[in-house]
């Protein structure tokens, strides 16, 4: 079973929403950048150029075959072996090809200029080196957004749960105690504790901020007041000044409209 099986939301990682005009973007900019990063005054910008472009079309392919190939099929899936054997062979034969490609269609067609690899083993690691920088750092990209997807998607897992069940777990005086949110009147914020004062009259303190209190218990449970939480099914009336829940008289903040107070 896959440890990622869900299906990402790229659109908020790229531009405008839009994968191709990224992408181009990207690979236009990867290639003015590095043609005058390798150019070399002897021989100037256009050779620069010009190599920068018959290598471009290896390492896009090598990239690509990583983003949408090797990691979602192997990495994705735990098949670690076939993963790390894929990205060995696609740096190896990338690494060949971009060697052939430097020698045949640049120095041989291009007399007097030299690609500064040569056609031997050296040239060949130092082409896999440079063809491994892009697709790790394109592959690193890839696991973060494949991450931070995974991420997103447990939280709101974690939410679906909790809007489904109908109680909460506290800890109070070294207790976990279930509280069923029909049986919670309102919350009570003081400092670093909250108090739940419950239907049968009891009370639970608990070590938490109001806030977190908040983001723990369903939408029927309303910040009244910057030190108050009430559960709107046990309201029984309400004024300007302060709403009655349970025959206690519970301050009303100023922001609070009265269709908030309505279920």
């Amino acid at each position: 079973m896959a440890i990622w099986n869900w299906s990402p939301n790229y659109s908020g990682c790229y531009l405008f929403g839009s994968r191709v005009f990224t992408h181009t973007l990207f690979w236009v900019g990867y290639y003015v950048l590095f043609s005058f990063i390798w150019a070399k005054p002897e021989q100037g910008l256009f050779a620069s150029f010009y190599l920068e472009f018959i290598l471009m079309p290896v390492r896009i392919m090598a990239a690509y075959c990583m983003l949408y190939l090797l990691i979602p099929s192997y990495l994705v899936e735990r098949r670690y072996r076939h993963f790390f054997g894929g990205y060995g062979l696609l740096i190896a034969v990338s690494g060949f090809l971009q060697l052939c490609f430097g020698y045949f269609f640049y120095e041989t067609l291009l007399p007097g200029t030299n690609s500064g690899f040569g056609f031997n083993l050296a040239g060949w690691v130092r082409n896999c080196i440079l063809i491994n920088t892009t697709v790790l750092l394109l592959g690193t990209a890839k696991v973060f957004i494949l991450y931070m997807g995974l991420l997103e998607k447990q939280s709101h897992a974690g939410k679906q749960q909790q809007n489904t069940q109908d109680f909460i777990l506290v800890k109070s005086e070294r207790r976990t105690c279930k509280l069923f949110f029909a049986d919670i009147l309102y919350v009570e914020g003081l400092g670093n504790y909250v108090t739940y004062h419950l239907v049968n009259g009891e009370k639970r303190i608990v070590y938490s901020s109001l806030k977190e209190t908040q983001e723990s218990l369903p939408e029927q449970f309303l910040r009244l007041h910057r030190s108050y939480l009430i559960n709107r099914n046990a309201i029984e009336s309400f004024n300007n000044e302060e709403v009655l829940v349970a025959g206690n008289a519970l301050p009303r903040g100023k922001d609070i409209q009265d269709a908030e107070l309505v279920i």
